[in-house]
């Protein structure tokens, strides 16, 4: 039991002002409060102290936003695609294989082969 004139915990007023202190702490606080305007002045300065606090991290929480992951995995995809198609063209480029134009597949018939000069496909 917390005795008239006894000093009061910071703590305990926190708890107060949370509205966490058990019934003792509570009429403890609120005598300590009806002794002197000075006690009600730390009261009060401590509340504000505790709101400035809670508004700055509730700002805090606000401004730390969390973002989708697909603009990230899609970026990569596009970067990878285009590494393999890069990589996939310059390999072909280096096996010293090359398409002619001119020369057309061949194709069948029933009855012949036929193969296509480059007069046929103008």
């Amino acid at each position: 039991m917390i005795e008239q004139g006894q000093h009061i915990s910071d703590e305990m007023i926190a708890r107060y002002l949370s509205g966490k202190a058990t019934s003792e702490e509570e009429a403890a606080v609120l005598d300590y409060l009806a002794e002197s305007d000075e006690h009600l002045d730390d009261l009060l300065a401590m509340s504000a102290a505790i709101e400035d606090h809670e508004a700055s991290s509730r700002q805090d929480h606000k401004t730390t936003k969390t973002r989708p992951l697909w603009p990230i995995l899609s970026a990569v995809a596009s970067v990878a695609l285009l590494l393999i198609v890069g990589l996939s063209l310059w390999h072909y480029s280096q096996s010293g294989s090359s398409i002619a134009i001119d020369s057309a597949p061949a194709y069948a018939t029933q009855d012949t082969l036929v193969e296509p000069s480059m007069e046929d496909s103008l």
